[in-house]
This record gives structure tokens, sequence and C-alpha cells, in this order.
């Protein structure tokens, strides 16, 4: 088995680096090689949106620090970078909340059922 001496990096580190990837079209490798960092720990500082909250090219949804301007001052630039990310990330979710009533919709019609829970309805007893 070989010994590896993990690395630390500091926050100020990692917040470079991650506005750098959140600020271009590269890719993880591309940014991780750029920084002279593992591939896999720049992956997973994205994943975690470690210093600028949600990932702006990862598929998986990390759910935001909403403590986050809270717990310490952003500059200017990281503040105008979390609101982009908000607004993006805001924008997905509409997009996906009038997906699912469209599904909704088309499966109410076409299976002759009603999904959505009226108002005022009583819940059936199990």
């Amino acid at each position: 088995m070989v010994n590896r001496e993990r690395k630390f990096y500091s926050d100020e580190f990692k917040e470079r680096v991650l506005t750098a990837y959140h600020n271009s079209d590269e890719s993880v490798s591309k940014i991780a090689l750029r920084f002279h960092v593992n591939r896999d720990t720049v992956g997973s500082w994205v994943y975690r949106g470690k210093a600028v909250g949600v990932p702006k090219k990862s598929v998986k949804f990390v759910p935001p620090d909403t403590n986050l301007m809270k717990k310490e001052k952003l500059s200017p630039e990281l503040m105008e970078i979390r609101i982009r990310e908000l607004e993006r990330a805001l924008e997905t979710e509409k997009m996906r909340s009038q997906c699912l009533d469209k599904m909704i919709e088309i499966a109410e019609r076409e299976l002759k059922i009603d999904i959505r829970k009226k108002s005022g309805a009583r819940q059936s007893l199990r």
C-alpha cells in the first residue's frame, strides 16, 4: 500500500480555483491541471459548492448554503457570481416545475384519474 501525504488547501486557494472554474468554459480536468490539483479534488469542491454555492456545470443539484452570506463577507465579484448562479438555479427550478405540471396534466387526461389533490378534499382512511 502506498502512503500518500494528504494535502490541505486554504479557503482562499479553493475560492480562486472555483472562481476560475465558474468563470470559464474549462472542464474540471483543465482547471485541475492549471492549478496543479488532483481532478477529483477539484470535482469534489465543485460538487459541494465550496465558497460560491450551487455549481454552474455540475449535473447533480446541490442545495445552496442559505447562510453563506451571513457566515462571511463576500467580495462584490463573488456576490455577483452567487447572484447569477442563484438566478440560473431559480430558472431551472421554474422550468422543472412547469414540466412536472404538464406531465401531471397529460397523465390526468390520458389515464382519466385525478392526480392533484383538490383543495378541501377529504383524505381517505387507509
